[in-house]
């Protein structure tokens, strides 16, 4: 196959007889027309005596076909650069749509962690238990018990929603806050000071309690025993052991032989375990019984050349505000240690005094709420007394009876009047 070049215009410029064979030429020129030669071309369309019009048609549908070979091989080209496009653009859909599911899992799954925590939350409110806490005077030391108390709840997995009630002294008043904790129906009662105590054990019965912050429980008539309390009562108590007094009299009076105290028939109890420490300890204890405080004068006179020191006991009807400055002044005057009741005590005159820490106190009766709160019987709790127990001293009173007190219990006292 031989390709014809057009040819120079110049080739034209002349004028030239219009024969059929220039009539083609020119068409097969124009067209670009690929043939073996000109005569077979002419052959072709001049066969049978073909006239020059039919030739121009012949050429211009070779023409057309050639035209049309060239728009297949764009349209394949077309078509192949389509598919391409096409690939890419699918795999950019399915990379679209990947992406959506992976967005859509992960809103999925920030939903499912959603209803969960939501579920959890419910259940959570669901299983809350309501705690009433009971008092009847804002005394700071109650306010410490009560935060003990809150601590060991709050920091338990328990839950526990709080009510706190305040008893007042109006009897009416009274039982109406009664009623309402009884209306209120909690899981769980606790009382703070011996006042409450005494109140809402009384008039609650089917409702579990557990007291703190009370000083000799079965002395007043909270429980009957310590070790083994009955009904729906039990708790923490400010007792600080008989044996810690003792001992601890003796180390800050090393001369001490012998202590007087003070009773009535409603701490006789109390004297009686006193007497068996006593006992061991190596102390004699003088323990004379009185039934009014107006006897307290003439008591502390046999006393006084008898004991070398007066061991408070708390007893209400001994220690009434008037009975006790004249105590303290009367050890003071004459000589004889005073371990008193509480550092307020101390304070006045006191020597000293073991006082037990009332946060930690709160924190023991929280302890004994949460073994109630899992199913425990109250009477199958026993009886707490303190674990956290302070010295306070008092220095000017001890110059005044002419006692040394060691530097190391100084040292260690909780706080120290001077």
């Amino acid at each position: 196959m031989v390709r014809h070049r057009i040819r120079p215009y110049q080739d034209f410029a002349k004028p030239a007889e219009i024969t059929k064979e220039s009539v083609l030429r020119r068409i097969i020129n124009s067209g670009k027309i690929q043939c073996r030669n000109t005569r077979s071309f002419l052959a072709d369309s001049f066969q049978n005596g073909s006239s020059v019009a039919e030739a121009s048609k012949t050429g211009e549908k070779r023409l057309s076909i050639r035209h049309t070979s060239r728009q297949d091989e764009i349209g394949r080209v077309w078509l192949k650069a389509m598919g391409s496009v096409t690939v890419i653009v699918v795999r950019i859909v399915l990379n679209i749509i990947r992406s959506s599911l992976k967005h859509y899992a992960n809103l999925i799954a920030i939903a499912f962690c959603l209803v969960l925590l939501l579920f959890l939350c419910l259940e959570s409110f669901a299983d809350q238990k309501l705690i009433a806490i009971v008092k009847t005077e804002d005394f700071s030391s109650y306010t410490r018990a009560l935060k003990g108390v809150k601590q060991v709840i709050n920091q338990s997995q328990a839950g526990a929603d709080f009510l706190e009630f305040t008893i007042p002294e109006e009897a009416a008043q009274r039982d109406s806050v009664l009623g309402e904790i009884k209306k209120r129906r909690p899981e769980l009662i606790v009382t703070i000071g011996s006042k409450a105590t005494d109140l809402v054990s009384r008039a609650i019965k089917e409702i579990p309690i557990v007291f703190s912050a009370v000083l000799n429980p079965v002395i007043s008539g909270f429980v009957s025993t310590g070790e083994a309390p009955e009904g729906n009562l039990t708790g923490a108590s400010l007792d600080v052991p008989l044996r810690i007094q003792l001992e601890k009299f003796k180390l800050i009076v090393p001369h001490l032989k012998s202590v007087g105290v003070l009773y009535t028939p409603e701490t006789e109890p109390l004297i009686r375990q006193a007497r068996s420490v006593s006992e061991d300890l190596g102390i004699k204890l003088v323990a004379l019984s009185i039934e009014s405080e107006k006897e307290i004068p003439s008591v502390l006179e046999r006393l006084r050349d008898e004991v070398d020191g007066i061991w408070a006991v708390a007893d209400p009807t001994i220690f009434t505000p008037q009975s006790t400055q004249f105590i303290l002044l009367y050890t003071l005057r004459n000589g004889l240690p005073l371990m008193g009741l509480t550092p307020s005590f101390v304070q006045a005159g006191a020597l000293f005094t073991l006082a037990p820490d009332y946060k930690d106190v709160g924190r023991q009766a929280g302890e004994m709420a949460l073994e109630i709160i899992s199913g425990k019987d109250p009477k199958h709790i026993s009886i707490s007394v303190p674990r956290m127990i302070y010295l306070y001293l008092n220095l000017k009173t001890a110059n005044q009876i002419n006692l040394k007190v060691s530097p190391d219990l100084v040292q260690v006292a909780k706080e120290v009047f001077e």
